[in-house]
């Protein structure tokens, strides 16, 4: 599960809730702080709903529900009804609510690259719930000082999520719900153990390669974009994760990215490629690209994804593709994070331009942008956005009047009364500003 910056938690009484391995755990009994967890977990998914946060698209719902259903167990269970939702988060995570909710963000989803890793995923999230995680993990919290502190830091040190910072956030404060940041963001080690290795049974009782779930996370540590270090005293991180899988798989060596049989980049193709605009939307552009060129990989004359492509690098601007090897050290992190989020994007932006290194890196990636906006349209010539995109690129250049000729190139293209609307607010105050000089 994600990581997420914290403090130091009170011991954890989990040592006497996990049962030995092959000792059956007992019947669980709900008490009244349970029940209100359950509420709470009720709220949070209509919640979702109406912010408009869940992703709907009826046959991809379908298929992920029927890789679900093969996971739940046969008998039903108190206070859980299984539901299976998508997330409109480009947070490579998912998660299962104690209620019997799951959630897979898309970014994830753009991550992923087979049936198999998912599968994997989907197998760790329902033992959690299955295992009554959130509960126990709430139970053995014995200082509600710790719970509150935990909370506060938790909300305002999570990065690039929307559906999951919202849920942090609004969590804040309110020592009820370290449940439900539990199941986000992580458990202590025993319970994530516990998990992993009902997923490594279930894929090998499938059929299914569980070197994948290594690999998914593998790809997860991956680091794109800077991100919090710290952790809680016994969240383990991604590396023993990986670790502790691979044990269990008995693997010697990091696994391949395993069979794309069963169509996936197919099946996923318009969630990657909503993931990207998501990424663009909350300053993961480094991610956005990554995502962009896979789907141009794959699709090499789809117009649409090789506009994002350009959009991408657009944005990207002055930022290498990959963080650096300084960058991703614990202090680089650190600090890489720190200035991320303590500066515009814009402000970032010329900070990093206004060195030698950082414009260089600026012209290679607006040089790249515009070749792609060009590529999407030739291979589209109706296509309108190729046009909006160089008109920002050459807006960012100070090339005022080939600005002008792409922005009205897009208001003849574009059948869209809104979008027209603000290219021409665009281009009068563009032409604007020309006049004054």
């Amino acid at each position: 599960m994600r990581a997420i910056l914290a403090a130091a938690v009170a011991a954890l009484a989990t040592a006497a809730l996990v049962p030995a391995q092959g000792q059956s755990q007992p019947p669980f009994t709900f008490n009244k702080v349970d029940l209100k967890l359950l509420e709470e977990c009720e709220a949070l998914d209509q919640q979702f709903e109406k912010r408009a946060l869940v992703y709907h698209d009826a046959a991809l719902e379908k298929y992920l529900t029927g890789l679900a259903t093969l996971l739940l167990p046969a008998a039903s269970l108190e206070h859980v009804q299984w539901k299976l939702h998508i997330l409109r988060d480009p947070t490579v995570n998912a998660f299962g609510l104690p209620n019997g909710s799951i959630y897979i963000d898309t970014g994830l989803l753009a991550r992923a690259e087979n049936d198999d890793q998912l599968f994997g995923r989907l197998a760790h999230e329902v033992a959690h719930v299955t295992n009554r995680h959130a509960y126990l993990f709430k139970r053995s919290l014995r200082k509600k000082t710790v719970v509150t502190e935990t909370l506060g830091i938790a909300a305002s040190g999570f990065f690039g999520g929307i559906g999951t910072t919202y849920l942090l956030e609004s969590a804040a404060g309110k020592p009820g719900e370290i449940g439900i940041i539990a199941a986000v963001a992580g458990y202590p080690r025993s319970f994530e153990q516990e998990a992993d290795e009902s997923a490594v049974q279930r894929l090998k009782q499938a059929g299914r390669d569980p070197a994948q779930l290594v690999r998914l996370s593998l790809l997860i540590d991956d680091k794109l974009e800077p991100e919090p270090v710290s952790f809680w005293k016994d969240q383990p991180t991604m590396k023993d994760r990986i670790a502790y899988q691979k044990a269990l798989v008995g693997l010697d060596k990091d696994p391949g990215a395993g069979s794309d049989g069963g169509g996936y980049l197919d099946r996923m193709r318009v969630v990657i490629l909503q993931n990207v605009q998501l990424d663009l939307d909350t300053r993961r552009f480094r991610t956005a690209v990554a995502g962009a060129q896979r789907l141009v990989a794959g699709y090499p004359n789809d117009a649409a994804g090789v506009f994002w492509l350009g959009e991408s690098y657009r944005l990207l601007g002055p930022r290498q593709e990959r963080l650096t090897d300084r960058e991703l050290t614990r202090e680089g992190m650190r600090t890489s994070y720190k200035q991320t989020t303590h500066r515009t994007e814009q402000d970032e932006a010329n900070w990093l331009a206004s060195t030698p290194e950082g414009k260089a890196v600026l012209e290679a990636n607006q040089k790249k942008s515009e070749e792609l906006f060009r590529k999407a349209a030739s291979i589209d010539p109706k296509l309108p956005e190729p046009y909006f995109g160089l008109g920002s690129l050459f807006e960012q250049q100070g090339k005022k009047e080939q600005a002008a000729e792409a922005y009205r190139r897009y208001i003849d293209l574009c059948q869209q009364p809104a979008d027209k609307e603000r290219a021409q607010r665009r281009l009068e105050e563009l032409t604007k500003r020309s006049g004054d000089k």
